[in-house]
């Protein structure tokens, strides 16, 4: 099933004899930010939110080089940088400056983020089923499964549930990201994008995420925090769904956009 869309921004800039900046955010959490000056070009990375995201920036250019030895990779004229960025902080991410003084400059950069830690390391614990306590809905895809979970949701699990069924919170933490205005789903991937979901920070910095609920289906609002076993919204069909279903995974954020599921277990 379908996983979060990560957004993938780029811009072409040939710089001018002034300063200049250009900036843009994402949601309204992850936002980069370039300020030009006629001697080079620095990178801000910004989180507006409270919760933790993996930052990832690609520039390519011509006669630039790196000057604060911030890039965690430079090839040529290729310089990358992927870091962790705290709530509500702001932060350098690159320093580029020109390598030949008497010639001008251009570059193409690409931003690409994914919400919580690429450092994170996943606890040890059992998760509660999704589900209230009492109740029983079967699997119907598990670990691996050849219908679509592999690749970045190779540890996730569906459970076979009808439209409405109230979903609880497996493992406790903080309501991060919520979709729910979406209204639309079937068994091709091009549906991917209207999965509504809930994704919940966990205290190892790993998301728990809810996926395919029903439109107007989440019960908890931004920034809740929310006990195991807490009621958190209703299940649905939305995205990329074959059946009415709902699909649990725990997830751990990678650089470049990226991520990974990670294997868990169930009391």
């Amino acid at each position: 099933m379908n996983v979060i869309t990560r957004v993938v921004l780029s811009l072409f800039v040939v710089i001018a004899s002034r300063n200049t900046a250009n900036a843009y955010c994402i949601e309204q959490w992850a936002c980069i930010e370039s300020s030009e000056t006629v001697d080079g070009v620095q990178f801000y990375v910004e989180n507006k939110r409270a919760y933790p995201f993996t930052a990832s920036l690609r520039v390519s250019g011509e006669n630039l080089l790196d000057s604060q030895k911030l890039a965690d990779n430079a090839k040529g004229n290729t310089f990358e940088r992927s870091v962790v960025v705290e709530g509500n902080t702001r932060q350098l991410f690159l320093s580029l400056t020109k390598a030949r003084q008497h010639l001008p400059f251009s570059y193409h950069d690409a931003f690409f983020w994914a919400p919580g830690d690429m450092h994170a390391t996943h606890d040890d614990i059992a998760y509660l089923k999704p589900y209230a306590k009492g109740q029983y809905f079967p699997i119907v895809q598990g670990f691996r499964g050849s219908y679509s979970h592999s690749g970045a949701s190779r540890y996730a699990i569906d459970f076979d549930m009808p439209i409405g069924t109230p979903i609880h919170a497996a493992r406790d933490g903080v309501v991060i990201d919520i979709a729910e205005h979406h209204n639309q789903g079937g068994a091709s991937r091009r549906y991917a994008k209207y999965a509504n979901y809930i994704v919940i920070l966990h205290s190892d910095r790993t998301t728990g995420e809810y996926y395919h609920l029903k439109y107007n289906g989440a019960a908890v609002s931004l920034g809740q925090s929310v006990k195991a076993g807490d009621m958190i919204g209703y299940s649905g069909n939305t995205g990329f769904s074959s059946l009415p279903h709902l699909h649990f995974a725990v997830y751990r954020a990678k650089p470049f956009g990226k991520f990974e599921s990670l294997p868990f277990r169930f009391k």
